[in-house]
């Protein structure tokens, strides 16, 4: 039996995306594969760190499971206390060194990948983790956290992480101010990092995340470039000082960019014990090419070598994140309506939006260009066939089949990523609809919707809304018009719809190991 091994929920390094999942199965899949994936851990002296840990269920078609069962064993953690907790109170867990956790179902189960690795997502149930670090055990030592899975009546796996004692010290990331550039042009950011703790850190790693396309090529040789750029500096930085990368990293704006499209480029800076936990862990899942040109330095830093493991006693501030939006007019996108004939049988139709221009959107790099079409039809029709780019409202929620939704009107979201909608450009989602004989006038609606932030990029909102209408016999009167969606929708709203609670994990094969 083959069983899934380590995943990653790698949220430094990777967007969480939208997954378009086909209804869920009506009954439990056999053979299901479960586990939870700890990663390796280096503690401060005296410090503390958390931890939450989801199940990943996997089987050979989707499903639901009943009940997960987690045994986390930390009598082998014998540098740290450790102390774990359901979330929300969901799960019961017992005390002692060997705790048994019971996650209550339903549990989603997804279809288990084909080849080395694929992408999965997490069941909305957790357990948190809290290790602290004893103040008896010494730099450099370690114990052994182990996780057994077990779900509903399937043999268990196990999963086993790394707890050191770093000795502790403290990197506070250094904000860069905001930026405005206009299409095509481009922004120079040379990252900063203070040492705000009394002890000198030896070595550490940069990992600079930016949109897809727009961190111009460089080929630094302590530089690995895959999804994000990181760094690794065998450099000291001495108590109190800041310190700056030797040359800027340049990001390019694409010259059509939409004005207002706005993206966020972050630094988050390790120590090189963090860096080797991640490295020793996801690795293999980083990917990328090595740099082969000279190394990238930090200005005035005597390198020195590698001593004792750290560990930042803060990592709340190891991170900065600037800011770069497009100047210039807003491009004005327009949603996309039908007419049927109220004849009963099948029509075909096409409902989407237009980008009136001037600007290009953009998703990636682009985060505020991220949108969403949402298509609810009239009463009187039942979908045939839908696009397949197109899910279900019963879909978006995926809902075990006793929490399904009450029937209403067909409702359906289309997502628009990856985009590149130019000025001009329409973009259309395909529909075969069948009309009932006792079709009225009836109208139902397509909208259009982006995730804004406080910057909107569409300029006039007002024509983000067009009726999908039926002309049939003629509306009784006083009857209300069925099938509409609200005209607007929260970001808030709409990140949860795109994204879900589920996080993005990348995951690869090995034995079993029970």
């Amino acid at each position: 039996m083959i069983r899934l091994h380590r995943l990653a929920a790698l949220t430094m390094f990777l967007t969480v995306g939208l997954t378009l999942l086909s209804a869920p199965a009506q009954a439990a899949p056999a053979d299901v594969e479960g586990g939870v994936y700890p990663r390796n851990l280096t503690l401060p002296v005296g410090g503390s760190v958390e931890e939450s840990l989801s199940p990943l269920l996997f089987a050979d078609e989707d499903g639901w499971a009943d009940r997960v069962t987690l045994t986390i064993d930390t009598s082998r953690v014998a540098v740290a206390d450790v102390a774990v907790a359901g979330f929300a109170d969901e799960a019961n867990c017992s005390a002692g060194p060997v705790v048994r956790c019971v996650l209550p179902g339903p549990h989603r189960v997804y279809e288990r990948p084909e080849g080395d690795g694929a992408y999965g997502f997490v069941t909305f149930s957790s357990v948190s983790l809290s290790f602290t670090a004893k103040q008896s055990a010494p730099v450099g030592d370690t114990g052994t956290l182990s996780i057994a899975t077990k779900v509903d009546d399937q043999p268990a796996t196990t999963e086993t992480a790394t707890v050191r004692i770093g000795e502790g010290v403290n990197l506070t990331a250094v904000d860069d101010k905001p930026r405005t550039v206009a299409p095509g042009g481009g922004v120079k950011l040379q990252p900063k990092v203070r040492n705000t703790g009394p002890v000198a850190v030896d070595g550490l790693t940069a990992v600079i995340t930016a949109g897809q396309g727009v961190l111009a090529d460089t080929n630094y040789g302590n530089c690995t470039y895959g999804f994000s750029v990181a760094c690794a500096f065998d450099t000291t930085l001495t108590a109190g000082t800041t310190y700056g990368m030797s040359t800027p990293f340049a990001l390019r704006v694409p010259g059509d960019a939409a004005a207002a499209s706005r993206m966020t480029v972050s630094v988050q800076w390790m120590t090189a014990a963090e860096w080797e936990d991640w490295v020793g862990e996801y690795g293999d899942l980083l990917g990328g090419r090595a740099g082969t040109g000279p190394a990238l330095r930090l200005e005035e830093v005597a390198v020195s070598a590698a001593g004792v493991p750290q560990a930042d006693i803060d990592q709340d501030d190891n991170g900065s994140y600037t800011t770069v939006t497009v100047s210039g007019r807003r491009t004005d996108v327009r949603a996309l309506g039908a007419t049927v004939p109220g004849r009963a049988g099948e029509h075909t139709i096409s409902v989407g939006v237009v980008n009136q221009g001037p600007g290009t959107l953009r998703y990636p790099p682009f985060q505020n260009n991220l949108g969403i079409v949402r298509v609810s039809l009239p009463g009187p029709m039942s979908v045939v066939t839908a696009d397949d780019r197109c899910t279900s409202r019963s879909d978006d929620y995926d809902l075990p089949p006793s929490s399904a939704p009450d029937e209403g009107p067909p409702e359906f979201s289309c997502a628009l990523r990856p985009t590149a909608l130019r000025p001009g450009d329409r973009l259309m989602f395909r529909f075969t609809v069948r009309i009932a004989p006792t079709a009225q006038d009836e109208e139902g609606a397509v909208g259009f919707f982006l995730y804004s932030e406080d910057v909107d990029v569409d300029r006039d909102p007002r024509n983000n809304q067009a009726p999908i209408k039926v002309t049939g016999t003629g509306r009784a009167p006083g009857l209300p018009i069925t099938g509409t969606i609200a005209a607007t929708i929260t970001s808030t709203g709409i990140i949860l719809l795109l994204i879900g609670a589920a996080v993005v994990v990348a995951v690869r094969r090995s034995a079993v190991r029970k």
